[in-house]
């Protein structure tokens, strides 16, 4: 954390990371090896995404690669390890940036494959580049991936084409990845892409963007009456919002992801903060 309370994490091996305009960009950059993910970065994307999460300053996240690729994903020289040992360190990974509270945004080019499919997937929206491509070839390696990251990608994708990738280790192009859904825009320049659309997503509610994520990720059940610390910040941010459409203005919402409660406090009484 700097002084002011924002997080630059440029200090990282294997990341690089900038703020523009509210929105934060991580780049994965090991160009040498094509982007592929050392244990050491594994292991630092959870605290990473929760520092983010930290800085009501950044609005959205932007993840992308260095040099042309997304990521060839997780380091083969890294694979010599206990099963439970590689489980742990992955699905820890893929979970913090599956249930991070800042909108995640992937800018997909080049290779995207086996743990950046895997990342790309635990993102909430995926751009992507013309000429990219994709798959999981964890069967030419012998590998099992953890349960978390299999069973996203089958949510995304559907069961059968799920168990193609998984089953046969294909590289998939394209557009038969357009044609499956897995992104949700293409462009030729993912990443500028990734930043106009960031930007848009910091000028809306944040209070809309995390229950929303909140209400998908399961944390907020469907037959549960919503605790008054929402109802109240409901009422606040919801009476902006009126204010700007009446006077057709752009709102001003006060409401911080910071602010989002969790846990034991979801039943609580207590009053989010304004930031």
């Amino acid at each position: 954390m700097r002084p002011d309370g924002s997080y630059r994490p440029v200090d990282l091996e294997g990341f690089d990371f900038t703020v523009t305009g509210g929105v934060g960009t991580l780049v994965i950059d090991r160009t040498e090896k094509r982007n592929a993910i050392s244990r050491p970065m594994w292991r630092a994307l959870p605290q990473i995404i929760a520092n983010v999460d930290a800085d009501d300053s950044i609005g959205a996240l932007v993840i992308t690669g260095a040099g042309g690729h997304f990521s060839a994903g997780s380091d083969i020289a890294d694979l010599n390890v206990p099963l439970d040992d590689f489980w742990e360190l992955n699905s820890t990974a893929e979970a913090a940036l599956a249930n991070s509270r800042t909108p995640t945004i992937a800018a997909i080019t080049g290779n995207c494959v086996g743990g950046g499919t895997e990342i790309a997937a635990a993102c909430d929206i995926r751009i992507a580049a013309p000429g990219s491509i994709f798959g999981v070839t964890a069967a030419k390696l012998g590998l099992v991936y953890p349960a978390g990251p299999t069973k996203r990608l089958a949510q995304i994708l559907g069961d059968a084409w799920a168990r193609y990738l998984l089953i046969t280790a294909s590289i998939v192009k394209f557009e038969k990845m357009a044609e499956l859904g897995f992104f949700h825009e293409v462009s030729d320049n993912p990443l500028e892409a990734a930043q106009a659309l960031g930007e848009r997503i910091v000028g809306l509610s944040r209070l809309s963007q995390v229950g929303a994520k909140a209400i998908l990720d399961g944390e907020l059940a469907e037959d549960t009456q919503p605790p008054r610390w929402l109802d109240e910040a409901y009422r606040a941010e919801i009476t902006r919002g009126q204010e700007a459409f009446f006077a057709k203005e752009p709102p001003d919402f006060g409401f911080t992801k910071t602010a989002w409660q969790t846990g034991s406090e979801v039943g609580g009484h207590g009053v989010p903060r304004r930031g």
